[in-house]
């Protein structure tokens, strides 16, 4: 039996001491710095501010805090096996990076002329907004001013151009497709019984590592896309 030291010196290894939650500590660290900013400093007659805090914004609470839950939850989830579970998680980490990422490429879009800073400002509000069905909404129709999700996922194809294969795959097996949950289940009980590692968690774990590199390098550009108003609130706070 493990000592119970061990057991929880390698959860919080896991949870909170391991490489990938520490990268993410320091940039919600950095990025937390905007939001005081915008909290102190009125930024609604500076346009491009006004825009570069709600792009911020955005990827702090809908992008960085889910990914610190997200992280942890694929540790445990892998480490008890539980492929349906680490699926379901997969799943929410492509959302979240696709909102991510869209911002990031409205950026990109204003960035290289290619649209005005009103279009820019009006994009990254689009990011903050509720994306409501409408009521009734039989065929599918939708009033509101957020993205669709799909409009999230389908913003990572110039990175990851099998991004739809791999959110279909991940829903089809979440929504329980019978002759999927069959195979899988099939392959997961081999393994289980001979304790290798499960395949399915495999499986979406090499697919996980090409979205985690898209997530960083869009942290890495918004810290570089934020670091004159961060900049500026140190100063505000050097004493």
């Amino acid at each position: 039996m493990p000592d119970i030291d061990e057991v929880m010196e390698h959860f919080y290894r896991g949870l909170r001491g391991s490489e990938i939650q520490q990268r993410l500590s320091v940039i919600g660290f950095e990025l937390n710095k905007v939001r005081k900013y915008a909290n102190e400093w009125n930024t609604d007659s500076d346009l491009l501010s006004q825009s570069i805090v709600f792009l911020a914004l955005s990827a702090y609470f809908t992008g960085l805090v889910p990914i610190v839950r997200i992280e942890g939850a694929l540790f445990v989830e892998k480490d008890f096996r539980n492929e349906y579970a680490y699926a379901l998680v997969a799943r929410a980490y492509v959302e979240v990076a696709g909102r991510i990422h869209k911002g990031l490429r409205l950026w990109r879009l204003y960035k290289r002329g290619a649209c005005t800073i009103a279009d820019f400002n009006d994009g990254t509000k689009r990011l903050l907004a509720r994306y409501q069905s409408a009521d009734p909404a039989p065929y599918g129709y939708f009033i509101g001013q957020g993205f669709n999700v799909m409009t999230l996922i389908g913003s990572l194809e110039d990175k990851i151009p099998t991004i739809h294969e791999l959110y279909g795959r991940l829903s089809c097996y979440i929504h329980g497709d019978f002759s999927y949950h069959m195979m899988s289940r099939q392959r997961s009980l081999i393994t289980d019984l001979k304790l290798e590692d499960n395949p399915l968690i495999g499986d979406i774990e090499k697919d996980l590592t090409a979205l985690r590199d898209v997530v960083f390098e869009d942290f890495d550009e918004l810290l570089s896309v934020t670091r004159v108003l961060r900049e500026r609130y140190d100063r505000m706070h050097q004493d």
